[in-house]
């Protein structure tokens, strides 16, 4: 009997073990087919990523009635940032006036040009430039015309050169050669006509807007002003019209370095 018992109990746990190695066996078993059914279940529902399911836009589809990818803006709606309902800010155009006919299109013309010949009156100027702004739309501070100033050395000082003569390094180099802005006809051109230049082109001249944001095409515009105002031999003996009082638009003074003192005292 002592002999038995310890048989049986041996028995017992070798039928136990039986059975959880078979359970394990058929667990593991389950896991693996499951995982294989998976895996042919997702390689079935594969899609590459150069043809994804997704409607481009301005390009044709079928789902809509029109025939178009991409839906229509709602009337109205303009971009974050481009409202612009200051017309003489944004445009240089005075408010409440038309466009002029084909004098945009004028602009774009190599070659040519709207603006008064030397000693026009200012009836002539004012039918020159009948849209445009004879004023700047907002104050402008020391601030506007250093920023203008330092605008002008980076984007038009290389053709109309660094004090508004028109000898710029291109234009020494080829390039045709712009007005200058002491000319007569440009003194008594109205800032509008400026901005307007600036920003659609102008005979060689091509349009900035893209480079130049509008607040820095006004600054440009002061210091263009500043400029004129550097050689007093305006016809009249007046400001350019729209120049503010000074010396709100004095141009600034050329920076010069300090003589270093030499050993000994001698200058």
């Amino acid at each position: 009997m002592l002999k038995c018992k310890p048989q049986e109990a041996v028995g017992t746990r070798q039928t136990a073990g039986n059975r959880r190695s078979v359970w394990e066996y058929v667990s593991r078993s389950s896991c693996l087919l499951l995982s294989a059914a998976c895996l042919l279940f997702g390689a079935g529902c594969r899609v590459d990523m150069q043809d994804q399911p997704k409607m481009k836009p301005y390009r044709s589809s079928p789902f809509f009635k029109d025939g178009l990818s991409s839906r229509q803006l709602v009337p109205g709606t303009v971009p974050r940032g481009w409202l612009r309902e200051d017309k003489e800010l944004f445009t240089g155009k005075k408010s409440g006036l038309p466009a002029a006919p084909g004098v945009a299109g004028a602009n774009q013309t190599a070659g040519a040009t709207t603006t008064p010949v030397s000693g026009a009156t200012a009836s002539q100027v004012a039918a020159a430039y009948p849209d445009d702004v004879e004023k700047f739309p907002f104050p402008i501070t020391k601030e506007i015309l250093e920023r203008g100033e330092g605008r002008y050395q980076i984007f038009c000082a290389v053709c109309h050169g660094p004090t508004g003569s028109g000898d710029g390094l291109i234009v020494r180099r080829g390039f045709r050669k712009p007005p200058s802005f002491y000319d007569p006809s440009l003194r008594s051109a109205p800032v509008g006509h400026f901005f307007d230049v600036v920003t659609n082109g102008w005979g060689a001249m091509p349009s900035y807007a893209a480079q130049i944001p509008v607040q820095d095409r006004w600054a440009i515009i002061s210091y263009v002003r500043a400029l004129q105002l550097t050689r007093p031999d305006h016809p009249s003996g007046a400001a350019p019209p729209g120049t503010p009082a000074a010396p709100a638009l004095t141009a600034t003074p050329m920076r010069t370095t300090p003589a270093k003192p030499t050993p000994g005292g001698q200058k």
